[in-house]
């Protein structure tokens, strides 16, 4: 089992300082990785369409602040040596193809081969409107612009032609130092595990049960086989929000999270082993309070008590 963590790039304290301390942090306790999510614009009215809470409701302030995912992570990069870096995820159709692929082979090359380029296709329906992109085909210009980023990475004379974007005789360079760089597919549909498939090295969904997942793992098999991949070769990685109620932490949770893990430390050891024997081979933390304080609490009784029992 591997551990990620959500960094702490939103909220009304966030701090580049913070942000620094937690990172640094993470790395010496161990941990695999370290993910930032995406959103440009929040709606001042609030939304009804996030569709990991029952009524659609965004758990956060559209007021808090929320930092530029591949900013957060190239600045991340600069301050850390081994942890891995990543976007949980990038809402693909929300910039330029060819911008996202030179900034994901910028941020591989420069930290040495670390970098995760997590995607979705995203869900605000507002947000995209602001943004002059079209909702309604968020899902084909995702698949197009995993098709771009391969064509760049991987090919020494770049070509495409396509629904959205064309180009032809130019040269894309540095090349990411990992071939292949990995792309994890978030979402939690059929939809999104057939895109893996296609495209990625590892599912990884979000705000679900281990028991949600284990649900989809023979669907995952018998697609990854019909398409002549190795289900093994897919990384299956799960995200949820982590409150740990026994080792001291004042102050309350400051937003909701759906299916998130609140217990005691026993109650996350049981879990993480649980999610081992299902066959989910990462697990990812964010945190219900924005206290960087209390954040780093949790992840030293996680590095100190959990990540033991399941990783040896």
């Amino acid at each position: 089992m591997r551990f990620g963590l959500g960094l702490p790039h939103s909220g009304d304290g966030v701090q580049g300082a913070s942000i620094i301390e937690f990172a640094q942090r993470a790395e010496a306790l161990g941990f695999e990785s370290l993910w930032c999510g995406d959103h440009i614009l929040l709606p001042t009215a609030g939304t009804n369409q996030y569709p990991y809470t029952a009524d659609g409701s965004f758990p956060r302030d559209a007021r808090v602040g929320f930092l530029e995912t591949l900013s957060v992570l190239c600045y991340v990069a600069a301050v850390t040596e081994r942890i891995r870096l990543g976007s949980t995820v990038i809402i693909l159709p929300y910039r330029n193809p060819i911008v996202q692929a030179k900034v994901f082979a910028t941020l591989d090359f420069l930290s040495g081969g670390r970098a995760i380029c997590g995607v979705g296709v995203g869900w605000l329906e507002k947000e995209f409107q602001s943004l002059g992109v079209p909702y309604a085909e968020r899902g084909p210009m995702s698949d197009e612009f995993l098709r771009i980023f391969r064509t760049l990475w991987y090919d020494e004379h770049p070509e495409f032609h396509g629904q959205f974007y064309q180009f032809d005789g130019m040269q894309f360079q540095p090349k990411p130092i990992q071939n292949p760089l990995p792309i994890w597919v978030g979402g939690h549909s059929r939809r999104a595990i057939r895109r893996t498939i296609a495209y990625g090295q590892a599912w990884h969904p979000t705000r679900q049960t281990p028991a949600y997942v284990l649900e989809y793992l023979p669907y995952l098999r018998e697609e990854a086989e019909r398409a002549g991949r190795d289900p093994d070769s897919i990384t299956i990685s799960l995200k949820r929000s982590l409150h740990i109620t026994d080792i001291g932490l004042t102050g309350e949770a400051v937003f909701r999270s759906g299916n998130a893990l609140i217990g005691t430390t026993q109650d996350i050891i049981d879990d993480a082993r649980r999610c081992q024997d299902m066959g989910i081979h990462q697990l990812t933390y964010d945190f219900r309070s924005d206290d960087v304080a209390q954040q780093i609490a949790i992840i030293e009784q996680v590095a100190d008590r959990v990540m033991p029992t399941v990783t040896a």
